[in-house]
């Protein structure tokens, strides 16, 4: 069986599927540019005042007689008298002659005789004052943002300052998560002795909603037949499929045989590590990927947590590490998930429970800790759950 560590490595090997589509400009956060966007005229389109106050064109003064006030939104201004000044607001046009902006906080207005004064008490006033000049962000026709870039809120803004409502980007490929087996039953239904409610699907599919990412679900029993033609038919759009049990050495367990009769390659079918060592990866040569988990509640999660999620989005060493107290003797031959909780922002401790079955005892828990078979140490990389 596979280490932990070489799951991982092969997991960094299997690209994350992923569509060029394009899509409105309001669904494209998180996605991948996949066009280089250009600047339809010079940044700023004009010089622009960077603060409320007033506009001249005489720095050598201290005094000016107000001849208008211009805001953001109108026509440019023009400043007949050189030694006038324009009351101007944050976003507004530079009047034309005007050489230098005055923050309100630095004048005083006044009347004088029936006319508006401004005067300032500044000892230098610097051509180019809170100018914020036209063509200094970017110019007409550069490359604003470059094909390959994830998309963010800002960039999302910078799309639309120059006229992009819609974007060709690359995004997730669409995902479909499988429960399987007889026990299960919905969770608004009300389970005989035999049978317990479904709650693999349904924490996967929270958790993927909670990255921003949507699901649909669907329960499959324990019948090949079925199975197979519901992933066939699942795989005519859905680039991912994650499916819960089915995957164990259990007489029902047909996962892994249809996975392969479907064209699946395994990359990977059991790990030696405790819990979730039946954990299925594979991948077809049209780019679709499963990953298949073993059907206990917290061999899902775990596996869930670990694997796919670190594949999905990317991450890599090195992982963060805590001090743990009460660490169970390590494994011979298995690497161990365990449970912890914080007790400070430095230490966590091992949560208590009644092993990979208490679903109800892992409420307590705030990640799980990784520890590598004969490794007796008690700092170890965790995962946050």
């Amino acid at each position: 069986m596979l280490k932990p560590q070489e799951a991982f490595q092969i997991l960094q090997d299997i690209p994350v599927p992923r569509q060029k589509v394009q899509v409105p400009l309001i669904d494209c956060l998180g996605g991948i540019l996949m066009e280089d966007l250009v600047a339809d005229r010079d940044f700023p389109p004009f010089d622009r005042v960077m603060m409320d106050g007033i506009a001249i064109g005489n720095v050598n003064n201290r005094a000016w007689k107000v001849e208008g006030t211009a805001y953001a939104g109108e026509v440019q201004k023009t400043l007949v008298d050189p030694n006038a000044a324009w009351e101007i607001m944050t976003g507004s046009p530079l009047p034309k002659n005007a050489v230098a902006v005055i923050k309100v906080e630095d004048l005083e207005f006044v009347e004088k005789e029936g006319e508006r004064w401004v005067s300032c008490k500044n000892e230098s006033i610097d051509i180019g004052n809170f100018i914020h000049q036209r063509g200094s962000d970017i110019l007409q026709g550069q490359v604003i943002l470059k094909k390959g870039t994830r998309l963010k809120a800002n960039h999302i803004a910078i799309a639309a300052s120059i006229g992009y409502s819609k974007l060709w980007i690359e995004r997730l490929g669409e995902i479909h998560v499988f429960s399987t087996g007889d026990e299960l039953v919905p969770i608004e239904a009300t389970p005989l002795d035999h049978q317990i409610r479904s709650s693999n699907s349904i924490m996967m599919q929270s958790a993927l909603k909670h990255v921003g990412i949507a699901s649909q679900h669907h329960h499959l029993p324990d019948d090949p037949t079925i199975i197979h033609q519901a992933l066939t038919t699942s795989l005519v759009k859905s680039d991912i499929l994650l499916l819960s049990g089915g995957v164990s050495a259990g007489k029902k367990d047909y996962i892994p045989g249809i996975l392969k009769d479907l064209g699946f390659e395994a990359k990977f079918h059991k790990i030696a590590q405790k819990p979730g060592k039946p954990l299925w990866v594979g991948s077809r040569a049209d780019g679709k990927v499963i990953f298949a988990f073993p059907g206990n509640p917290i061999s899902t999660l775990v596996c869930f947590s670990i694997y796919f999620l670190s594949w999905l989005q990317d991450q890599k060493n090195p992982f963060p590490q805590v001090k743990i107290t009460g660490l169970p003797a390590p494994l011979a031959n298995l690497d161990h998930w365990i449970p912890i909780q914080w007790t400070s922002e430095q230490q966590a401790q091992v949560l208590k429970h009644n092993g990979s079955g208490d679903l109800v005892h892992w409420q307590h828990a705030d990640a799980l800790a990784w520890q590598k078979a004969n490794d007796t140490s008690e700092v170890l990389i965790y995962f946050p759950l």
